[in-house]
């Protein structure tokens, strides 16, 4: 669960999902007696819904600091694409540049097409701020019942 926790921050890892990983494997091994089914599908909901936002965070950010659909749209193809064929750097990357590319094609000037690529930064950020949160808060919850 612990590499869970650092796939939080390095893009090669799927860090909810591993923490999932971890509850989920311990909880089959004790015939999930520790760790129940509701809890484990409390568990299995939050890591999906973890993981959108994961993937939707970029353009999140750019909308935030005024992007146009044109780069809320780019940041969301630059995730796309960047996590299909640039793996697993491609996810910090895409949306920033997906971003940028979509607010010079809608037309605006570099100033604001930078701006909304910052955006799409500051979402990359916090939703690995909130991968890292929800991942600890799960880890949490299994250690108190663990123990």
């Amino acid at each position: 669960m612990f590499i869970g926790v650092l796939g939080c921050i390095l893009p090669m890892l799927p860090g909810t999902p591993l923490v999932f990983l971890g509850i989920f494997l311990y909880a089959w091994k004790t015939h999930f007696t520790v760790i129940s089914v509701n809890l484990l599908l409390i568990f299995l909901i939050i890591t999906v819904i973890t993981v959108f936002l994961d993937y939707i965070a970029g353009s999140i950010g750019a909308k935030k600091l005024g992007s146009t659909r044109f780069g809320v749209v780019g940041a969301f193809l630059g995730a796309t694409i960047g996590i299909l064929f640039f793996a697993p750097w491609g996810i910090l990357i895409g949306p920033p540049l997906g971003a940028l590319t979509g607010e010079l094609i809608r037309g605006k000037n570099i100033k604001d097409a930078t701006k909304a690529s910052t955006g799409a930064v500051l979402g990359i950020l916090g939703g690995s701020l909130t991968k890292i949160i929800i991942s600890l808060i799960m880890m949490g919850f299994f250690t108190v019942r663990v123990f």
